[in-house]
């Protein structure tokens, strides 16, 4: 064995025998080495004989410690160190599977993409094992054919009563013309979801569930679940329904001799129907191959049946059977039985009571998980078996009406006297085909073995529904998309029976009995099978609409346009069957569908509906793109520099109000951090941590992250890369900058051309200043733990990542790191106090040189501790300070349960250390808050986004239902009162809602010597003398202000002075203020004197958002 790595150990459990084993499989399909020490009640077996029969037929269940070595076929080096030509394998079987096999002593997998590339891990720091995993594998156990899994099954339940009680009535009310349409328009809708479900079956691997892992795995969970539970239910009912048949048959025969059990009526049907209900509960727990023996022994007297009538057909009708209506086959019969002669039915309703007869020929497809091969099995034989029971029915239909008169006495004098059908006339007559129901037993060869066929086929229909019921109960638990029915999960030991679900379907079954009456019930379970057939046309047309790659049938007589017309057709029967129970049917899907919906399980399967979502969004992108951008469909989709976003949950929370049900929203963090392979690996893991952060957030948002040198760099390349098409982001939201007085230049410069950048590219930029928001109070109780960013994705399958993301997932934090520390992905956005000098004091000629010396110094350190790009791993997260800002908190559900979660006290500590100033209790945007006010100071017109965004929060979030306050400042008091009532007058035709609007005149706006003071003094930290920027170097070039340059904006600094007076007097108590700032000068403008204004309108305030849009128009009044 290789060492840096611990091996797994895994644990073989059959029937009570266990085996220790040691496996050491490959992540590129080399070979695999596995010492096995097994034993036997807790002994040791090593050299003895295991068992007959030990392996074979069993559930192995062992647990894999997921940390594997990688050895090479020949037991010798780690694949990182073998030629690319040992790596690369060529295409294998095992290569595609989706989970492990034992049944081989290795477990191929092809090499991942890093070993081929050359990656090499640090193998003692990635060794860490992770939780073992229990994985079951289902050993090799006797599976079923096509003929004796699937053909026999169809065909024993679509032969039914209805073959032998009711086709001679179809021929008597529809005749032969119209009863052969209702034959075959019956068929064509089950040939129709027998091609659907073929074409699906055969598009890969299919395991138990039948029916529900069709429509499951095709339409998703919130489909399959609903009808894997209606499907459960209604064979179970079925199962009651045949056996109340049964029962009423034996109490017929035992009538005809006089003999009853109890009183000759309900009670004896109960006691039947209990008896052979315990009977065939008996059958099924003695293993499915007990029940398929049983199966074939009924369908021999089924065969034996049928012979014996087509015989009867043969000999020529005795005096007592022509008294009886049998004409033997005769043209007149045929001419006069042609033509329909309704007697209190119509098309509708004799359809509506044949269509059931053909509702079984998915017997075979719901004991998919005991086929040997159920992909080829279930479409032949369930398609052979269509066919042969469609042609027996057609059959029978034409055999009957030709062979068999409408009405006749039974009298032999009528027979003689020619009067034989005149009881028609009141009608009165005893046999024919509109008044008795055994005909068949008639024209047999003798009628007893009629009667056996009769009990057969309900048997039969009974037995495998009782069959199929805990089948699909027991896939349905095991995808545990409903909650409390994993009981029935579990299957036996020996042939994973579900032996639960016999039980539960027993008890059902023996409920409905009770009940005695169940001919309402009939009609509402035919309507649960029609249900699923619709489902099944449905998803076999869904998948193939979607054009996914992935929907490959190797069946290929089907269509789609098809499998449309059978879900149509099936729908449309339910209601033409019974509206009533087609329309609790629907409600009841809906219900389950609507519940499973909100619970949203956690599985993946790949369904059509995926497809469909990709197929919707790249068609509606690229109609989307075509179309001319228009002011009336303008949405704001926004660009948010979060940095870390579990770091500024308050900035995502308040820009989420904004796009909540408007817009787009993006998250975007540039990662400083050197470009290797394990920089790329963090940010993997993290950015699936970050998806899943808010979506339990309930944050409609995406998230985007770059790797650059620079911040300015990263937020460059997301402005060119984010969004696609005309889902391109707008608007660029940052935070505003709280230590820009006391950073070094070059932050405070990359600050200032990060919001240039976004002007650049013609964004409407907003700068979010959240520091005067007060703080909530400490809670009592700790805010839940996936409030964080530690609230852990579903886990997902280990087998299915790529190796690479396996092995690195190995490599988790200690425990106390794990709890006590809370790192974060990236530096932050913004240096820290500790990072930043403070510059005090006037600058001077005198201490001008000086203050550069040390710039230049400062610069000097700060290139050297500058993470650079690198493709060498060395310098990548090796050492502690590098690897600090990449530390996610990993913790899987096993650690979980294993360690607990934060206690109260560590909690509330680590809340309270993660405040920081700018830091708001994400509180303040979640709960709405009453009587709001938004106050907008739209000082420069930009478009109009600076009362669109407040007005898309007044529509709902946060601030729902707000007061708009609208403030402007108009150059001078000339004219007034106009202005005023041309801005109301504006506001009224652009729809905005207000409830006040305040115009005020620059020149009449007095003076206030704090502002002045207050502004001199953030000015003075970056004054210098005249003259002396061109002598000064960047960074500080760009930042530093003087007198020339305060000269020249000097109207826009006193127009901001006089704003910050109006807006400290009339928006003190404002939840939320909206100022529109000016658009920085290039070349002309310092990043000192703009952030001066920035400042002077922001401090001191309420919530503040400063926003400026992009000149082109947000709003219009025109229709």
């Amino acid at each position: 064995m290789a060492e840096g790595r611990t091996e797994p150990q895994v644990e073989i459990v059959v029937d009570g025998a266990s085996e220790s084993t040691e496996i050491s499989p490959t992540a590129d399909g080399a070979s695999a080495s596995a010492e096995v020490t097994p034993s036997i009640d807790g002994t040791p077996a090593v050299g003895k004989e295991m068992p007959e029969g030990m392996v074979k037929g069993k559930q192995l269940q062992f647990t894999i410690d997921r940390t594997i070595n990688q050895t090479s076929e020949s037991g010798g080096a780690p694949v990182t160190d073998l030629p690319i030509t040992d790596l690369e394998k060529e295409p294998q079987f095992d290569h595609y599977r989706n989970a492990l096999s034992i049944k081989r002593e290795v477990i191929p997998r092809r090499p991942s993409l890093k070993q081929l590339h050359g990656v090499e891990w640090d193998q003692e720091k990635d060794s860490t094992p992770l939780p073992p995993q229990k994985v079951t594998v289902e050993t090799e156990k006797r599976k079923l054919g096509w003929i004796e899994g699937v053909l026999i099954r169809c065909v024993l339940n679509i032969i039914g009563v209805m073959l032998y009680l009711r086709i001679s009535w179809v021929a008597a009310q529809a005749g032969l013309l119209l009863g052969s349409l209702v034959l075959l328009l019956s068929s064509a809708i089950v040939f129709l979801t027998a091609l659907s479900m073929s074409a699906i079956c055969t598009n890969g691997k299919i395991r138990g569930g039948g029916t529900y892992f069709i429509i499951s795995r095709s339409l998703g969970p919130d489909f399959g679940g609903s009808i894997g539970i209606i499907f459960a239910v209604a064979n179970a009912v079925s199962a009651a329904v045949y056996l109340a048949g049964f029962a009423d048959t034996v109490l017929e025969v035992m009538k005809n001799h006089n003999t009853y059990i109890v009183d000759g009526g309900v009670n004896d049907i109960r006691i039947i129907g209990w008896i052979t209900a315990v009977f065939l509960l008996a059958v099924v727990c003695a293993g499915l191959n007990f029940e398929s023996k049983a199966q074939i022994a009924l369908l021999v007297v089924l065969v034996i049946s049928l012979l014996n009538y087509f015989i009867g057909l043969c000999m020529s009708p005795t005096t007592l059977q022509r008294a009886q209506g049998i004409t033997g086959f005769n043209g007149t019969t045929l001419t006069e039985n042609s033509l329909p002669d309704w007697r209190g039915e119509t098309f509708a309703s004799v359809l509506a009571v044949y269509f059931p007869a053909a509702t079984g020929f998915l017997a075979g497809a719901n004991i998919s998980g005991d086929l040997k091969e159920p992909e080829k099995a279930i479409p032949k034989g369930t398609i052979i078996g269509v066919t042969i029971t469609s042609i027996l029915y057609l059959a029978v239909l034409w055999f009957t009406g030709t062979t068999c008169l409408r009405d006749a006495s039974g009298l032999i004098e009528d027979l003689n006297n020619g009067m034989l059908s005149a009881c028609a006339v009141n009608q009165t007559c005893s046999y024919g085909l509109h008044n008795y129901y055994h005909i068949l037993e008639i024209e047999g060869a003798w009628g007893p073995l009629i009667t056996a066929g009769v009990f057969s086929s309900t048997l039969s229909s009974a037995l495998a529904s009782t069959v199929s019921a805990p089948k699909v109960l027991q896939a349905v638990a095991r995808d545990r998309i409903f909650p409390y029915i994993g009981f029935f999960a579990k299957g036996s030991k020996k042939s994973d029976e579900p032996v639960r679900g016999y039980l539960l379907t027993f008890a059902i079954t023996v409920g409905i009995i009770a009940i005695g009456d169940i001919n309402q019930i009939a009609p509402l379970i035919s309507n649960f099978f029609m249900a699923s057939y619709a489902l099944i046309n449905y998803a076999c047309f869904d998948a193939s609409f979607a054009k996914s790659p992935g929907f490959r049938p190797a069946f290929k007589f089907y269509n789609m346009w098809l499998s449309l017309l059978g879900a149509f057709t099936c729908t449309v029967m339910m209601f033409f069957i019974s509206w009533v129970n087609a329309l609790v049917t629907v409600i009841f899907i809906m219900l389950l569908y609507v519940y499973l919906a909100r619970r949203k399980p956690d599985v993946n399967w790949g369904d059509s509906t995926q497809a469909n979502s990709f197929r919707n969004a790249v068609h509606n992108m690229l109609k989307l793109q075509m179309t001319q951008d228009h002011v009336k469909t303008y949405r704001p989709m926004i660009l948010l520099l979060t940095g870390n976003p579990c770091k500024r949950k308050d900035m995502v929370n308040f820009v989420s109000n904004i796009t909540r049900s408007q817009g787009m929203l993006i998250c975007g963090q540039v990662l400083q951090a050197p470009l290797d392979d394990n920089t790329l690996q963090a940010r993997y893991q993290f950015s699936r941590k970050i998806i899943w952060w808010l979506k339990k957030r309930h944050i409609r948002a995406f998230y985007y992250s770059y790797l650059a040198n620079s911040l300015q760099e990263g937020v460059l390349a997301l402005l060119q890369l984010c969004g696609m098409g005309k889902l391109s982001p707008n608007i660029m939201i940052m935070g505003f900058k709280h230590d820009w007085e006391t950073s070094d230049y070059a932050a405070v410069k990359e600050y200032f051309l990060i919001i240039h950048s976004g002007f650049d590219f013609n964004k409407g930029v907003g700068i979010l200043r959240l520091s005067n928001i007060a703080k909530a109070p400490v809670e009592k109780e700790p805010r839940p733990f996936t409030d964080t960013c530690n609230s852990e994705p579903p886990q997902m399958n280990i087998l299915h990542l790529p190796a690479d993301v396996r092995a690195n997932r190995s490599s988790t934090l200690s425990t106390s790191q794990s709890v006590e520390s809370f790192s974060i992905f990236a530096q932050r956005l913004w240096p820290t106090e500790s990072e930043a000098k403070k510059i005090t004091g006037r600058l001077t000629e005198s201490n001008l040189e000086r203050q550069q010396g040390v710039l230049a110094e400062k610069q000097a350190a700060n290139d050297r501790n500058r993470p650079r790009h690198t493709t060498s791993s060395s310098s990548s997260l090796s050492d502690t300070s590098a690897r600090s800002q990449f530390e996610i908190e990993i913790l899987d559900n096993e650690e979980k349960k294993k360690n607990g979660i934060l206690s109260i006290t560590k909690l509330r500590r680590k809340l309270e250390a993660e405040k920081t100033n700018n830091d708001v209790p994400v509180e303040n945007f979640q709960k709405r808050i009453k009587k709001a006010v938004i106050d907008v100071w739209w000082l420069y017109d930009d478009g109009g986004l600076s009362v669109l965004i407040p007005h898309l929060l007044s529509q709902e979030g946060y601030l729902e239902s707000a007061k708009l306050r609208i403030f402007t400042i108009v150059k001078r008091s000339d004219g007034f009162d106009e202005e005023q009532s041309k801005l109301i007058i504006l506001l009224n035709q652009l729809r905005i809602k207000f409830s006040k609007v305040n115009v005020f005149a620059e020149d009449k706006i007095q003076e206030n010597q704090e502002t002045l003071r207050l502004f001199h003094e953030l000015i003075s930290k970056f004054k210098v003398p005249n003259k002396t920027i061109g002598q000064i170097e960047e960074p500080a070039a760009s930042v530093l202000v003087d007198d020339a340059e305060l000269t020249t904006f000097r109207s826009t600094t006193e127009r901001i002075m006089k704003a910050r007076n109006l807006i400290l007097t009339h928006s003190k108590n404002a939840n939320l203020i909206i100022v529109t700032i000016p658009v920085p000068r290039k070349k002309a403008l310092s990043a000192g004197l703009y952030l001066a204004w920035l400042e002077l309108l922001s401090r001191d305030l309420p919530l503040t958002f400063l926003l400026r849009g992009n000149q082109e128009p947000v709003l219009t009044f025109y229709s």
